[in-house]
């Protein structure tokens, strides 16, 4: 069998390439990911402990990632007359032809946007946070004349999708401040909510590996990155973040799946690999089949930049899965859509068969990977000292406190919304209700990575 790597050819008379050795370079580290807890670094006994696939306890959920040319949260995406467009000016004309005065006053509350629905529950006159999500889009494009096409709060959704323990589902019905409207929050709004939560006011996280920011990533002769930046995170550290937390511990991290100047961050629900022989290049199941001894591999391409512990060389062929990007859309949406990709590297073993270093094949592969410390929560200091009272507020409670939506306006001014509003209707869509209409399949957003 001819595999797809017969393409590579063997190089040589590199010796004078100044670059970095296939192990992980600085703050390129998978024990990030662990939180002292037992890890496991030796190919062998991760085949012995069945972990060539995993999948995380916590399934994240598919959403959008909320673009800033469509205005973020402040996106009308229930209006028919809202335009799809990849331009922001076409965007920001047709939100301006409306004013959202006029939509409440025609009784059509369901157009409102995410933010505009969170602008009318508090009783904020101003719609300061949907002037925040379009001003962000202005902004851009004042400065630089477009509004790029990635740019949204992907580091939210992802944030939010693969920590928190429930997923919006159910629509949740909720009394404004005044006791005048009843806004009702569909699942997208959630969504876009608390994804707004995690990009606004993050906790402090951890990573491993580097943003490359060349549009076109600069190579040597063997194809490998020249800026160190671009050499992404180490196939060493990504085996093993992967294997470490979404196999042994059953969580997920998130990758930016994009090897260049653009950021797409997904949180990664599952996984499996299989092996291919670094000489050869056929894959097998077998992992005896595909170690390698280095002294086996004269013509390998890599030779001059391997790990001086490396004794041995296995190709891995792992599959992702990770929630699709999708497009806001009213009604109850299947939980999940998902992804594949998948990425080909091989990894450095020591004479014990411990990983030790590695290099990629693949041209897709991950910039970075990151996430948060266990128990990690985003909130805004607003809300750092609530009393008893508010903190244990419910949707249940039908209609938004006062002295709460106070301090959501004092918090929206600043370009924040509430985590105890948005988790309480978290909370609430979640919960099983009575039987809805049928699902509908979220329609994929159309994304063309760099």
């Amino acid at each position: 069998m001819v595999f797809l790597f017969s393409m590579f050819m063997a190089y040589s008379g590199f010796a004078n390439l100044i670059h970095t050795a296939s192990e992980p370079l600085a703050g390129d580290n998978f024990l990030k990911f662990v939180e002292e807890l037992t890890s496991i670094t030796n190919i062998q006994m991760m085949e012995a402990q069945g972990l060539t696939m995993g999948r995380s306890k916590l399934e994240p959920w598919s959403g959008s990632y909320w673009p800033i040319h469509k205005g973020i949260i402040g996106a009308r995406y229930v209006n028919k007359k809202f335009p799809r467009s990849s331009s922001f000016e076409t965007n920001y004309e047709r939100f301006l032809s409306e004013s959202a005065e006029s939509i409440v006053a025609s009784g059509r509350l369901n157009e409102l946007s995410p933010s505009e629905k969170y602008d009318l529950l508090i009783g904020d006159p101003e719609w300061s946070l949907t002037k925040l999500m379009w001003k962000k889009g202005r902004d851009q494009f004042e400065r630089d004349g477009f509004v790029a096409g990635w740019t949204g709060i992907c580091h939210g959704w992802a944030a939010a999708s693969h920590l928190l323990p429930e997923s919006p589902y159910y629509p949740v019905t909720l009394n404004d401040v005044t006791d005048k409207y009843a806004i009702t929050f569909h699942a997208n709004d959630i969504k876009g909510l608390i994804s707004w939560v995690w990009a606004s006011a993050p906790p402090t996280s951890y990573r491993a590996g580097d943003r490359c920011r060349q549009s076109v990533v600069k190579v040597d002769p063997t194809l490998r990155p020249l800026e160190a930046s671009c050499l992404d995170s180490n196939p060493m550290t990504w085996h093993l973040a992967i294997i470490n937390k979404v196999g042994l511990q059953q969580k997920s991290l998130v990758m930016d799946s994009s090897r260049g100047t653009e950021v797409w961050n997904y949180p990664i629900t599952s996984y499996s690999y299989h092996y291919f022989d670094p000489k050869t290049f056929i894959p097998t199941e077998s992992l005896n089949k595909a170690i390698r001894g280095k002294s086996e591999m004269p013509l390998d391409r890599y030779s001059i930049f391997r790990s001086p512990r490396t004794f041995f060389i296995v190709g891995i062929i792992m599959e992702i899965t990770h929630p699709a990007l999708t497009i806001p859309t009213v009604g109850i949406t299947s939980r999940n859509t998902t992804k594949k990709m998948t990425f080909i590297y091989d990894l450095e073993l020591d004479e014990n068969r411990n990983i030790v270093g590695g290099e990629w094949f693949s041209k897709a592969n991950p910039d970075f990977i990151w996430s948060y410390p266990a128990s990690s929560r985003a909130v805004s200091f607003e809300e750092s000292n609530l009393s008893p009272e508010l903190a244990a507020w419910s949707v249940d409670q039908s209609t938004l406190p006062v002295s709460l939506a106070e301090l959501a306006k004092e918090s929206s001014r600043r370009g924040r919304v509430l985590n105890i509003i948005s988790s309480a209707l978290l909370t609430a869509s979640s919960k099983k209700g009575e039987p809805l209409p049928e699902e509908i399949v979220a329609e994929e957003e159309e994304i063309e990575e760099d």
